[in-house]
């Protein structure tokens, strides 16, 4: 046999593996049956929102009877009624010639566990004067009744007239009295007399001088004048302010029996739940713009996401109410906030890092959540422009969603 048919055919190659290519990306479901699904996540999460927003309510009022029992027990309302001049023989009260107030305030607040009452005390300087001629013909003892509440005066100077000291007695519940004898005082009659009072919420002052001027003024965050009339000068420089009202007849005459005042009231302000049960308005715009910042993810990655995970996301941005106020009632609601969104902010990012396993991801979405978060808190601090900044920025954010659809498209 030949050799040439008797030879061993050389051996083949090896063969050279390929790698297998990487499945298509498949959907388990439309987009539209997605978003649609999405929307039945919102629908839930705001039940979850109105959940917080009930203990929010519930926690405030129950804030709001403590600081009622912590007001009580320090005092209420302060009104000045007075010094008014009587002349005893006959029950007739004497108008003054000069009538002048000055009340300095400072506010603060009071604490009861996690709760707080705000408050104020308040030194009071009266002085006034009167015409001798207008009473001797009637009598040479008048009696001074000074009505503002026994209860909440922790400091009461004598009645000064001329150099005369006369002590106030307190006749009833309602009234101060001093009775002094005009007989040898000058025809221009002066007086005066100081007192510290505990109080809150407002302080008002009857104008009861031919000639009157009444000034508050002290520290009080909120300040707010009102009463018969409004003050003629005002001044309000941060926490400090100050009010003038002055008068010359007919002015402040009243009208019928009908005494007229002047006042200041101290609001309170937006309170720590106030500002939670605020933020809870912007819970359905940030849990649409995640989801809308998810969704725009999976599409862009090719990488779905379950509904369950985009569900847990939504669980931890409700949680953050839950977190803001508990915080809150500890902390300053700008550090309860800081804290909250960014401790929302970094387990989301961090979920979605390790989800779709790039680092670039959640590092992206923590930098969306952090914008969401920031402006929400903008929108927060500046009640007054709350509405056109939350447009621009609704704005701003559809503007960016439809320039991203156009380069997917691409």
């Amino acid at each position: 046999m030949d050799a040439m048919s008797t030879s061993t055919p050389p051996p083949l190659p090896p063969s050279i593996p390929h790698s297998t290519p990487p499945p298509p990306y498949k959907r388990n479901m439309t987009y539209g049956t997605k978003i649609v699904l999405l929307g039945f996540q919102c629908v839930v999460l705001m039940i979850g929102a109105l959940i917080v927003w009930i203990i929010s309510s519930s926690r405030e009022s129950l804030n709001d009877d403590v600081a009622s029992d912590i007001v009580k027990e320090w005092g209420g309302p302060i009104k000045i009624n007075g010094p008014e001049i009587v002349v005893e023989r006959i029950d007739s009260t004497i108008r003054q010639q000069t009538f002048a107030c000055n009340v300095n305030v400072d506010t603060k607040s009071l604490h009861r566990n996690i709760y707080e009452a705000e408050v104020f005390n308040a030194h009071i300087g009266i002085s006034g004067s009167l015409d001798k001629k207008n009473v001797s013909t009637l009598s040479d003892t008048i009696n001074f009744r000074l009505k503002i509440g026994n209860k909440q005066i922790s400091k009461l100077s004598p009645l000064k007239i001329g150099d005369k000291e006369i002590e106030w007695s307190d006749d009833n519940d309602d009234w101060l009295s001093a009775k002094i004898d005009i007989s040898d005082l000058p025809q221009n009659i002066k007086y005066s007399t100081e007192l510290d009072v505990r109080g809150s919420k407002k302080i008002s002052v009857c104008p009861i001088g031919e000639k009157s001027i009444i000034t508050i003024d002290g520290n009080a965050p909120n300040p707010s004048f009102g009463g018969s009339i409004l003050p003629d000068d005002r001044t309000i420089n941060g926490n400090y302010f100050s009010a003038t009202w002055r008068n010359t007849p007919p002015s402040f005459v009243a009208k019928g029996n009908k005494r007229l005042i002047v006042e200041t009231d101290f609001l309170v302000g937006v309170n720590r739940y106030q500002k939670v049960n605020r933020s809870l308005k912007y819970a359905f715009i940030i849990i649409l713009l995640t989801y809308i910042s998810a969704l725009f993810t999976e599409i862009v990655t090719k990488h779905p996401i379950p509904l369950l995970n985009y569900f847990l996301i939504g669980v931890a941005l409700i949680i953050f109410y839950i977190l803001l106020l508990s915080f809150s009632e500890h902390l300053s609601f700008g550090m309860a906030y800081l804290i909250a969104s960014s401790m929302t902010v970094l387990l989301i990012s961090g979920y979605m890092w390790k989800m779709l396993d790039s680092k670039i991801i959640g590092a992206l979405i923590g930098v969306i959540l952090t914008i969401i978060y920031g402006s929400c808190f903008i929108l927060l601090s500046l009640s007054s422009y709350a509405l056109i900044l939350g447009s621009l920025i609704l704005f701003m954010a559809l503007a960016a969603m439809m320039y991203a659809s156009l380069k997917m498209q691409h």
